[in-house]
């Protein structure tokens, strides 16, 4: 054989039928299964960006314990917002204008500007409490993390409560305590009420008694 002919080599294999559906028809079948991205609302979704911005805020603001409810609230306006004050590695949520537009107002802010801008994120993720609740109960344990949060120290105390001065000045003399510590007041409007309860009860055994003569 010379080495201007060129020698043919046919290789025959066998593939099953599934096999060759899914090498042909595999990625159809499989976007067919994701929902519409037309029809979701896109600030309802998570997506890598929103999710480091809450892993951020998580790591500054844990959202547990008995100001769990504030953290919370604090979390979803921050990741709906980038303030200006905020530390310059959250420019990374920022479009390429506002990233410009944050370093301008951080200058500002060092000069002793008052003028105070908010930036809202590139990303379109813009979570409600539901939302929120849910992605941290898939991230974490939310109860067990409730249950092993301690209370801290010094936190919560019981006092006695008293009306400042003026307040008492206000009082009716009507309305002071008697002897038992109740104001009169009341006692005076409960025996009124309990008087006109017993009257139904007298006129009824007074027109039996009619009747019956």
């Amino acid at each position: 054989m010379s080495d201007n002919e060129k020698k043919v080599v046919l290789l025959q294999t066998k593939k099953s039928m599934s096999w060759i559906r899914n090498e042909l028809f595999g990625p159809i079948q499989e976007a067919a299964r994701k929902p519409n991205p037309f029809t979701i609302d896109p600030t309802t979704c998570w997506c890598n960006l929103s999710e480091l911005r809450l892993c951020m805020l998580i790591v500054e603001n844990k959202p547990v314990g008995y100001k769990s409810s504030w953290c919370k609230l604090d979390l979803i306006e921050r990741i709906k917002t980038i303030f200006d004050d905020e530390d310059p590695s959250c420019k990374i949520f920022l479009s390429d204008e506002n990233q410009v537009a944050f370093d301008e107002q951080r200058k500002q802010l060092e000069s002793g500007s008052t003028k105070r801008l908010l930036f809202p994120p590139k990303y379109t993720a813009r979570p409600s409490l539901q939302m929120l609740e849910h992605k941290l109960n898939e991230w974490y344990n939310m109860d067990i993390s409730e249950k092993n949060e301690p209370i801290p120290k010094g936190e919560f105390g019981f006092g006695g409560y008293h009306l400042p001065a003026r307040r008492l000045a206000q009082i009716p003399p009507d309305y002071a305590p008697d002897v038992e510590g109740e104001p009169l007041a009341f006692m005076d409007r409960r025996q009124k009420e309990e008087e006109k309860q017993d009257e139904p009860e007298d006129d009824e055994a007074a027109k039996c008694s009619s009747t019956k003569a």
